[in-house]
């Protein structure tokens, strides 16, 4: 190399040292305080009761929404079993620490399934919670379910009973020859609801039996005299696939007795 070529290479590398290093463009940071456009509400939500009496129970359905948004509204929605439709059934304001309560009172029986709804706002995107199952038994009477094998027992009639009128009832046909009549229920009842008497036709004096059995085993068994009422008795039926009536009365004094106005409570 002559010369010259060694200058140019010293003072080259001369001002390599001296030239400052480029500074790399700043990335301003993230305030805090905004929201991003992509960012979805989270709500998570919890039900109290897994199963209810339609007309008597309340559930509630709390949680959290998260980022907290005070004072804004979550909804409560629902859908039945089998159906793809969410209808809207309450609405709740959130609370300063993110959280909400909500309720409902379901009125009719049958499986149905709730969320919560936050809805889009602020820039940040609606979010909703996981579905929540209910099951909601209903009472309903008897004579709605189809009655299987049956003898000597008139079903669906009206009677008096200690001077009151029920409307439908099963009622022993012959004083002095029993009668029965069958009701399957396919496991999905769990209890049975009744008045047990002897009907106002039957003559003082007269007596008679009413004897609830499950699937081959009797529960209970109501003895009845004249003027003897044992109103809305309760018979467990969990598990159970048929359930059958077994009534008698005396012949003399002649005596009828009655299931007044049967209801079972089922999930339909």
């Amino acid at each position: 190399m002559n010369r010259t070529a060694r200058v140019a290479c010293v003072a080259a590398a001369a001002l390599a040292l001296v030239s400052p290093t480029p500074i790399a463009s700043a990335t301003p940071a993230a305030d805090p305080g905004v929201r991003s456009a992509a960012q979805t509400y989270k709500v998570m939500a919890s039900i109290n009761k897994s199963e209810v009496v339609a007309g008597e129970d309340t559930v509630r359905i709390t949680g959290k929404v998260k980022p907290r948004t005070a004072g804004q509204k979550v909804f409560l929605q629902q859908r039945p079993e089998g159906s793809n439709r969410w209808r809207k059934s309450g609405t709740a304001k959130i609370k300063s620490s993110g959280r909400f309560v909500l309720e409902d009172e379901p009125s009719r029986p049958g499986v149905r399934f709730y969320r919560v709804l936050k809805p889009t706002a602020d820039g940040i995107k609606g979010g909703t919670s996981r579905e929540l199952q209910l099951d909601v038994w209903g009472w309903q009477p008897l004579s709605w379910r189809a009655y299987g094998a049956n003898s000597g027992v008139t079903i669906g009639t009206g009677t008096y009973i200690g001077a009151e009128y029920f409307g439908s009832n099963l009622v022993l046909q012959t004083p002095g020859t029993p009668g029965y009549v069958e009701y399957t229920l396919g496991r999905q009842c769990r209890l049975l609801r009744a008045t047990y008497a002897l009907t106002d036709s039957s003559a003082t004096g007269a007596s008679g039996f009413v004897t609830i059995s499950v699937d081959g085993a009797a529960k209970v068994t109501h003895a009845l005299a004249t003027g003897t009422v044992i109103r809305d008795h309760e018979v467990d039926l969990t598990g159970a696939f048929r359930m059958r009536f077994d009534l008698s009365g005396s012949a003399t004094p002649a005596g009828s007795s009655a299931v007044a106005e049967p209801e079972v409570l089922c999930l339909p």
